[in-house]
């Protein structure tokens, strides 16, 4: 099955089911599965007016790129692009012109969809090379209402004169590489609706279920969990209008489903802690002075009244967080996945939850582990029909990427408790801060490195007190005679060469790395970084540097 046959068959299924439930700048709405549809033929009449072509000699179909923020028509723009067989680029709204003129060039978008927000990053970044037809999409009145009826017709023949294959790419989704360069992970319809399978045979999901879509949809966990599981059951999917309205989002949408990363869950978790307290919640007395119904209603005040489960993902939780949540009554998973599996690798049996683990690997996947440490932990490596195909035309780190057994190594260092998956550290120098986001700090030392008044950089994570995740810093090493120069002045104390190169080096990162990956944390050192003999910078001397006890 492709994802334009799974969503058509819900539509068979279940036409007068909401599929979607949004604010359209004046009113809550919703669109039904039938009204999805029809739109989803509107947005493929303006696919199919880009005339993209054909499959190329490798067999590959044209790219198109989507740049927007959470809305419905992201999903129905991408249902109309793939089911034209073409393969969607999400890119992140957030990103800088050069991070995206990156990504067009590698991936050779024949075209892109953005936001009205992005349309400036957009001609910026492709103005200096490449033709890009840009196509605006702006929210709620843009000109997929534009379409006529009988354009849309004529989309819905063309449709059925073509469509993509199970074993054909859907996405190109570009992760931060080790190399300083987002590479592009080669996911197949298969690839994703594996996974769908796979997560639904472990936790059960249903028509009646409303998720509440919080998590950008570029990424694969939110793409996953907001987007191909509601499809497949025929559930509705309600997207919150802003961050700041979240609270009387819940109350208008009603979710029974969260996804969230780490920070959000807490900050949810920390509103009804303060109401119940923190000491009664863990010594369970809460039950005492709280009956049933008031705990009901705090939950309704809080979450919308009907939430069943949240998912969390995308780094650590606090253990404190995913124990209160059950102690008041609502149920939480903490999973484990990685763009390139689709994202899902091991959820939790909803029967056998331990906290602190994320569960057994999924079914249908195979897994090993790597050479083994004093603590019996090692790297976790993973096979199945969900695993990407490879990295997008780069075979050299698609092959350091697999072993030779064809198991895909996923740079996690883990131990098997019980039969579930423990999380244990990570033998990539991959940064998760608390929104889940991962960061490649190479990324960030390519932009540190290229600057002329910089000697030398290394990027590295550190921790304040006891959050979970990770904060983004940086030890730089600058060219004391080069900023000189450039300043003109011959008399500079270390500590005012110190100061400039900061500001310095901020202005580097705000003009190279979108804003979450930007350091936090400047640490100007004098002394050469230590190198192996390889002269590469040896990371364990510098871990935990930064950190704030």
């Amino acid at each position: 099955m492709t994802i334009r046959e799974m969503f058509e068959a819900t539509v068979r299924e279940c036409p007068e089911g909401v599929f979607q439930r949004y604010h359209d700048g004046t009113r809550w709405t919703g669109r039904t599965y039938r009204e999805a549809y029809r739109r989803m033929l509107k947005a493929a009449s303006i696919v199919h007016r880009l005339e993209l072509g054909e499959k190329d000699a490798e067999g590959i179909a044209p790219r198109v790129a989507i740049m927007m923020e959470n809305s419905p028509d992201w999903q129905l723009l991408y249902l109309a692009i793939t089911g034209a067989g073409y393969v969607v680029v999400p890119i992140d709204p957030k990103l800088r012109a050069r991070e995206v003129h990156h990504i067009l060039t590698d991936s050779g978008a024949n075209a892109i969809f953005c936001g009205e927000k992005q349309l400036g990053v957009v001609v910026e970044a492709t103005s200096s090379e490449g033709e890009y037809p840009i196509v605006k999409i702006e929210e709620p009145s843009d000109v997929i209402d534009m379409v006529k009826p009988e354009a849309a017709k004529l989309a819905e023949e063309w449709l059925a004169e073509r469509g993509p294959k199970e074993e054909d790419l859907a996405s190109l989704i570009y992760t931060s590489g080790t190399t300083g360069r987002p590479k592009g992970a080669m996911l197949t319809h298969k690839c994703f609706l594996t996974n769908v399978e796979q997560t639904l045979k472990r936790v059960k999901m249903f028509r009646e279920d409303v998720f509440l879509n919080v998590l950008p949809l570029f990424h694969a966990f939110s793409f996953l969990g907001n987007f191909m599981l509601p499809v497949k059951v025929g559930a509705t999917v309600g997207f919150m209008h802003n961050l700041r309205t979240i609270a009387d989002d819940m109350m208008e949408i009603r979710p029974t489903i969260l996804l969230a990363v780490p920070l959000l869950a807490e900050k949810l978790y920390g509103r009804i802690e303060q109401k119940i307290g923190k000491s009664a919640i863990a010594s369970g007395l809460f039950k005492l002075k709280y009956s049933r119904k008031l705990i009901a209603k705090l939950i309704v005040e809080r979450f919308g009244g009907r939430m069943r489960l949240i998912g969390i993902g995308g780094a650590p939780t606090a253990i404190e967080t995913l124990e209160g949540f059950r102690k008041i009554g609502l149920f939480v998973l903490e999973g484990y996945g990685i763009t390139e599996c689709s994202p899902g690798v091991a959820y939790p049996d909803p029967e056998n939850f331990v906290p602190g683990t994320v569960g057994p690997v999924l079914e249908g996947m195979e897994w090993k582990l790597g050479e083994l440490d004093e603590n019996g932990a090692g790297e976790l490596m993973v096979k199945g029909d969900n695993v990407m195909r490879g990295y997008w035309r780069n075979p050299e780190q698609t092959a350091e990427a697999f072993d030779e057994e064809g198991f895909y190594k996923t740079g996690d260092i883990v131990r098997i408790v019980d039969g579930n998956v423990k999380i244990c550290g990570r033998s990539k120098a991959l940064i998760v801060n608390r929104e889940g986001k991962n960061i490649y700090p190479e990324e960030i030392e390519h932009a540190l490195g290229h600057a002329p008044l910089i000697k030398d950089a290394i990027v590295i994570g550190y921790r304040v007190g006891g959050d979970v995740g990770e904060h983004v810093g940086a030890i730089i090493v600058p060219d004391e005679d080069a900023v000189k120069a450039h300043l003109k002045q011959k008399l500079m104390t270390r500590e005012e060469v110190a100061a400039f190169i900061v500001e310095y080096a901020q202005g580097v990162c705000r003009a190279s790395v979108a804003d979450y990956k930007q350091p936090r944390k400047y640490d100007v050192r004098f002394e050469p970084l230590e190198r192996t003999g390889t002269m590469k910078i040896k990371r364990g001397v510098y871990q935990g540097a930064l950190d704030e006890h």
